[in-house]
């Protein structure tokens, strides 16, 4: 399957499916925060905080978390909600703005990862809430970085992540995702 990167050139993907990368860097310098089309799906290169482990309230990755934001500037994700961008203090559920695209596997801790961005029928941690139609939006908890809904016809308060295909199975959801990349 191509790839289509945001600039000229060719995206690094040393498994050949973004789905499962997971390698400690720098063997692409640069490469981090390259977005790109792989078939109907889209990705960005992002590197996992070192601190994302199972000391954390959120545990180490696990596939179909959400990716938040901790530093867009250097393309350092989480999925600890208090290190994310708007994670502070802990009453504030600004986090969920800033969610960044969603892990595919479990990533190690320090790792250089492809997260999802766009994508028809993806599954996605979820709290078990919602259906088809409804939008997808990121949960309040603070210790599972997961999904929840906003029904359709409801005004979405947090950023819309994508709509919800069907009823979650086993903690996840399938969701038509679209969620703004960065450069």
């Amino acid at each position: 399957m191509p790839y289509n990167k945001n600039r000229d050139g060719t995206v690094y993907c040393p498994t050949g499916n973004p789905d499962t990368v997971n390698y400690t860097p720098p063997y692409a310098p640069g490469e981090t925060g390259t977005y790109y089309d792989y078939g109907q799906r889209s990705y960005q290169i992002v590197q996992l905080d070192s601190g994302a482990t199972s000391a954390t309230p959120a545990g180490a990755v696990a596939a179909n978390q959400a990716a938040y934001w901790k530093d867009k500037t250097n393309y350092i994700v989480t999925n600890d909600s208090r290190m994310a961008m708007g994670g502070a203090p802990a009453a504030n559920t600004a986090f969920r703005n800033f969610i960044a695209g969603f892990f595919r596997n479990a990533v190690t801790a320090g790792n250089i990862c492809h997260i999802i961005q766009r994508g028809n029928n993806i599954g996605v941690a979820s709290d078990g809430a919602g259906a088809i139609g409804d939008a997808c939006v990121g949960s309040t908890s603070t210790t599972l970085a997961q999904v929840t809904n906003v029904a359709a016809g409801t005004a979405a308060g947090p950023m819309v992540l994508g709509i919800i295909r069907g009823a979650a199975v086993a903690g996840v959801i399938n969701v038509d995702l679209n969620i703004p990349s960065i450069n």
